[in-house]
């Protein structure tokens, strides 16, 4: 059976069924699930963090899962690895990429449901409101897949999405990151981009979708070598894109990018700890929403520890396999949690003066925010 977020949390629960906590009682997406989160980081009564599955979530049918990528022992086993040797595993996975298989809409799970027109209300999703002055509620969780007009291939990355209507949600791609080159492409040519923001997998797909790969695209690939077999994916309903197949919910839609076609977006507290400002920005124009008959809705904290480890194994990973590509005598990073994700640890066997200057190089290569 082909691997996804309930398989996953299957083998998280045959592997200890105190990683994951049920939340049976109705709760507010305004601030109480993360609060819940947040309390039990420290509480003596929930050892190794747990993931928590929340039932009822005010204002929607669909049950939230918080905190699954909340520490390194879930999203190491998530490949078949420990705390300790995940870095190397993750690299060796990350650069044994497999090829996407494409599954007919029929045996998409994500096509079980799909809605159009005025069918869409994405307000009726559980999207929580995580920080005191975040804007408002967030999809957090999302890989959004875009297409490379230049390349015609696939690109993933996460980023924020603030909800501001039913059939609008706000879009906001790191300038530096490949997700915003192909969005400056499209505005060259004076073309709209078609976007899918797919919500829910086995943690392949969030860890895939943030891998630091040399040229744009590659991510669905990586998501196939993290899991160790091929990603099934499905051609999405309204765009012109492959989505995973056995996602939980997809939204898919288009970006105008004509640069007058913006609004005010934020402020989200980001992974560095502090809220980012006010600005202008372009929106994603919702077209359809799939999903699995019962879907359920994944949210990463934003600005908690989730937020950080779920971007750091991947980063650590990718770092190890491309820095010991320039200097093979390399054994070990880490980008600790302290460092919010700018501090690098390079450990290596230094044979030649001038290797750990080269080591470093290869790394600020790699990530531009070290």
């Amino acid at each position: 059976m082909a691997q996804d977020l309930r398989t996953y949390l299957d083998e998280l629960i045959k592997h200890d069924p105190g990683q994951l906590k049920i939340v049976e009682e109705e709760v507010d997406p305004e601030f109480e699930a993360a609060a819940i989160v947040h309390k039990m980081e420290k509480d003596p009564r929930y050892p190794g963090f747990p993931a928590v599955l929340f039932k009822h979530i005010k204002g929607s049918k669909i049950p939230l899962l918080l905190n699954l990528h909340g520490t390194y022992e879930r999203v190491a086993l998530s490949i078949g690895s420990d705390v300790h040797s995940m870095v190397p595993e993750y690299g060796r996975r990350e650069g044994s990429p497999i090829p996407t298989t494409l599954v007919s809409s029929d045996q998409a799970p994500v096509h079980e449901v799909g809605l159009t027109g005025d069918q869409i209300d994405v307000t009726k999703l559980p999207s929580l409101v995580h920080q005191e002055l975040d804007a408002g509620p967030y999809i957090t969780s999302a890989a959004a897949i875009t297409l490379d007009p230049d390349s015609g291939r696939q690109n993933a990355g996460i980023f924020r999405h603030q909800i501001q209507g039913p059939r609008q949600v706000g879009f906001m791609s790191n300038p530096a990151h490949h997700t915003s080159y192909i969005l400056r492409a499209y505005r060259e040519l004076g073309q709209k981009m078609e976007v899918a923001l797919v919500i829910g997998h086995h943690p392949a797909m969030l860890m895939g979708a943030v891998s630091k790969l040399p040229g744009i695209g590659g991510e669905l690939e990586v998501m196939g070598g993290l899991l160790g077999e091929s990603l099934e994916v499905v051609k999405a309903k309204t765009v012109n894109l492959q989505v995973p197949a056995r996602a939980e919910i997809v939204i898919e839609g288009f970006v105008d990018t004509d640069p007058e076609k913006v609004q005010n977006e934020g402020p989200f507290g980001e992974y560095p700890l502090y809220y980012t400002r006010l600005g202008p920005m372009p929106w994603l124009q919702v077209t359809a929403v799939t999903m699995r008959r019962q879907p359920i809705y994944v949210d990463v904290f934003n600005a908690h520890r989730e937020h950080l480890v779920l971007g750091a194994l991947p980063r650590m990973g990718g770092l190890y396999r491309r820095v010991r590509e320039s200097i093979p005598t390399v054994t070990a990073v880490n980008l600790p949690l302290m460092g919010i994700r700018s501090t690098l640890f390079i450990a290596m066997k230094k044979r030649v003066d001038g290797e750990p200057k080269i080591a470093a190089s290869a790394a600020f290569a790699v990530d531009p925010i070290l």
